[in-house]
């Protein structure tokens, strides 16, 4: 439990992440579930904290779209809608923010590789509107 404590400290993390963890140092899935409960008791795992931290992560620093965002998270274990509702929660200007900054970075490619600057921009996560637009918005400048 203090070595899970130790880990857990460093960042936040979700119950998933801990349950494989537990799994891996050689623990049972009841042990697991047993730990995971204790902590979430003492505020050490919080699911809500994790959403709020992930969200923010992969939003203001990796630049992920909200499709991106609501996929990780659901990858984590997160219920479908409390994804949802995290990425509800994103502003939407802060989305087109990091949309234009992406579209800004890869302006020296257009238009010789307008589609692959499409794809690379869907893959992060963006909705294929809002590129489209931010597109047109560059090179109508």
């Amino acid at each position: 439990m203090d070595r899970l404590r130790k880990w857990s400290s460093t960042q936040e993390r979700c119950p998933s992440d801990a349950r494989k963890k537990v799994i891996q140092w050689g623990g049972s899935e009841l042990q697991a579930e047993q730990a995971i409960a204790r902590m979430e008791e003492e505020n050490f795992i919080s699911k809500e904290r994790y959403i709020e931290a992930y969200v923010r992560v992969h939003v203001q620093h990796k630049k992920w779209g909200p499709n991106r965002v609501l996929s990780g998270l659901r990858s984590k274990g997160i219920s479908a809608s409390e994804a949802e509702k995290a990425v509800r929660g994103i502003p939407r200007d802060e989305v087109l923010d990091a949309l234009n900054g992406l579209v800004e970075r890869r302006a020296s490619e257009l238009p010789a590789r307008r589609e692959r600057i499409v794809r690379f921009l869907q893959g992060k996560g963006y909705n294929l509107q809002d590129i489209l637009d931010s597109l047109a918005a560059l090179t109508s400048r």
